[in-house]
């Protein structure tokens, strides 16, 4: 389904469902995160549902809680972002420990007001990231998020961009992710349904 035009970046809370018709398969960024066959098999066939909710803090900065279970038996992961830039450290679960950073993005200039759109690392954003998205947003209020993942232990980083793109002629939300371990890549992108408010 469809985002309705109230749902925004800056209003994620509710449920959605990761559409695997129109997104990329995961199996090769999940064995790039050392997760065994067996899983990624799993993952492949089941439904994952995201419960997002969003609030600001005590600093006044956007915190947004992502809580996804999967069918067939598959645990649960609750991830939390702080997009203000910090690092955040994160662990357990099928991913291990890892170091989160998240931003907001302008897709037309850097944090800095520069052209030249750079990563939480300080490296140049992939192009194939700013590419495809619907431009919301204002120069006041940017319209997307940049996250930066790191797993020391396993030896991945994974960069997204969220946002919404127009797709098969609906609005949709999307993750778009680059995760790279070793001279090893993998591009994709997920795409979700949205399920409403409250599910």
């Amino acid at each position: 389904m469809a985002a309705s035009s109230d749902v925004t970046i800056n209003n994620l809370q509710g449920t959605w469902r990761i559409n695997k018709a129109l997104s990329d398969g995961l199996d090769v960024a999940l064995e790039l995160r050392g997760i065994p066959w067996l899983i990624r098999k799993a993952v492949s066939l089941a439904t994952i549902t995201d419960r997002l909710s969003q609030r600001k803090d005590e600093n006044g900065a956007t915190v947004i809680q992502v809580a996804q279970t999967a069918t067939g038996g598959l645990p649960g992961e609750t991830e939390v972002y702080i997009v203000d830039g910090s690092e955040t450290t994160q662990g357990g679960g099928k991913f291990g420990v890892q170091k989160i950073r998240t931003r907001w993005l302008h897709l037309t200039k850097d944090v800095d007001g520069s052209e030249r759109l750079t990563n939480i690392a300080g490296n140049p954003i992939d192009p194939w990231l700013l590419e495809g998205w619907l431009s919301e947003g204002t120069a006041s209020s940017p319209g997307h998020i940049n996250v930066f993942v790191v797993n020391e232990k396993a030896g991945w980083t994974t960069e997204q961009v969220w946002g919404f793109s127009e797709i098969e002629g609906a609005r949709r939300r999307v993750t778009k992710f680059i995760i790279t371990k070793g001279p090893r890549t993998a591009r994709v992108s997920v795409v979700y349904d949205w399920l409403g408010r409250r599910e």
